[in-house]
């Protein structure tokens, strides 16, 4: 069945100065593809490729980090220095050769990495806060390292403005270090970015004035924030001050807010769907292989229970952060994108029709099937559907990012092959 041209799904939308056409976007996705030290491969273009040639309106990059101290994962790319824009370039030209405007996410990882990857220096976070999944003890940022690293977002912004990216992603999501500061529970100061909202919310609110003041005025700016930490038994931020956080935002300026949740120890719950796997495919394949030998042989030992209550305990679903979402979008004069668990045409729409949300994002859904935006409107049989077995983000870090289900890969790759034979 194909989708009426009157979907809003292709109806197109401003964000900032932007016009973009169509509302159904690929979100950040960790390829794991760029070389060691970040920069931009064939094999990080040819994961990105395909969706471009089926239209995708807007493609936010996988986090890209700002400086080293940034840098949180295996093969991660960069825009840390001028030295890597001739690949950034590439990306760009390649989205732009198919119509897709391109998107940068820019971000800090904190204490979420296994390991400095700055030589001989600590990880650093809000507050000297253990990582429960990596086992990291970060030490706090000093309060006069701050402007210096609010700079590092600064400048990376600019190079994304001259080798021509669309926008920029702030990642205030995901529990890495802005929404580590955003967070009580990683955010224990006591001085100015620490205790009352206000507070918390100062280094966000200074990263995006600095990029503000690079780029301009017309330059889109977006956001990504979690809608729920879901920290149960800790002080996470509630909905109610994440919203108030994007509200002040908005008010100074920001274009735009995807709203997606959780920190990397809320697991199961920033990948909600199927785990079975998951574990041994981290610590065996993914960025659990740089961690130490005993606790990779401690999680692979409690992997069966672990994942076995995970599937019990979230099971996800299509549209899992509309409830958050929603609330964003009833108090913000901004638009508001809800990533989480989209793959259907119906789903996706309904969302949007229901005025839940703006516009929908999706990450996993690109990976299993990177036409996804070409076949929510002609569905083609024994196409590739995301089985949300998170095989793709247990890997993350260490083996390139694909779709690790043998089946639905398999549909991809020979849609994939098709698709090249009548180019």
């Amino acid at each position: 069945m194909t989708m009426s041209s009157a979907s809003p799904l292709l109806k197109p939308l401003q964000i900032g100065s932007l016009t973009v056409p169509g509302r159904l976007y690929k979100s950040a996705t960790s390829e794991t593809r760029a070389t060691d030290d970040g920069y931009v491969t064939d094999e990080l273009l040819q994961f990105y490729d395909p969706m471009v040639r089926a239209g995708t309106p807007l493609i936010v990059t996988g986090n890209l980090f700002v400086s080293l101290q940034a840098k949180s994962a295996g093969r991660q790319a960069g825009i840390d220095s001028d030295d890597k824009k001739l690949g950034l370039r590439e990306w760009v030209h390649l989205a732009h050769s198919g119509g897709s405007l391109l998107i940068a996410q820019l971000n800090h990882g904190g204490r979420q990495m296994v390991g400095s990857s700055d030589p001989g220096k600590a990880t650093v976070s809000a507050s000297s806060v253990r990582e429960p999944l990596y086992g990291t003890k970060p030490r706090p940022l000093r309060a006069d390292e701050i402007p210096a690293l609010v700079q590092t977002f600064a400048a990376a912004a600019a190079r994304a403005q001259d080798v021509g990216f669309d926008g920029v992603q702030i990642h205030a999501a995901h529990g890495y270090l802005l929404s580590q500061f955003l967070t009580p529970h990683t955010n224990r100061r006591t001085d100015g970015y620490g205790g009352s909202l206000d507070n918390r919310m100062r280094l966000l609110l200074e990263v995006y004035r600095a990029m503000r003041a690079r780029v301009g005025d017309d330059f889109p700016i977006l956001l990504k924030m979690n809608g729920t930490d879901m920290l149960p038994l800790r002080k996470g931020a509630t909905t109610a001050e994440l919203v108030r956080v994007a509200k002040v935002m908005a008010d100074d300026g920001i274009d735009a807010v995807e709203v997606s949740r959780a920190h990397y120890e809320s697991w199961p719950g920033m990948v909600l769907g199927h785990y079975k796997g998951f574990i041994s495919g981290q610590v065996k394949e993914g960025s659990g292989t740089k961690m130490s030998w005993r606790r990779r042989m401690a999680m692979l030992a409690l992997a069966p229970i672990i994942e076995r209550a995970a599937e019990r305990l979230a099971p996800g679903g299509e549209g899992f952060n509309l409830p958050q979402a929603e609330q964003f979008t009833a108090q913000l004069d901004i638009l508001v994108i809800c990533a989480g668990g989209f793959h259907t045409a119906a789903g996706m729409q309904a969302a949007i029709e229901t005025n839940r949300c703006d516009a929908v994002s999706a990450a996993r859904a690109f990976i299993a099937d990177p036409y996804l935006f070409k076949n929510v409107q002609t569905p083609i049989p024994g196409g590739p559907v995301c089985g949300y077995c998170n095989g793709c983000i247990a890997r993350f870090g260490g083996k390139p990012i694909d779709c690790y289900n043998d089946e639905i890969r398999a549909q991809k790759n020979l849609m994939l092959r098709r698709a090249d034979r009548v180019r």
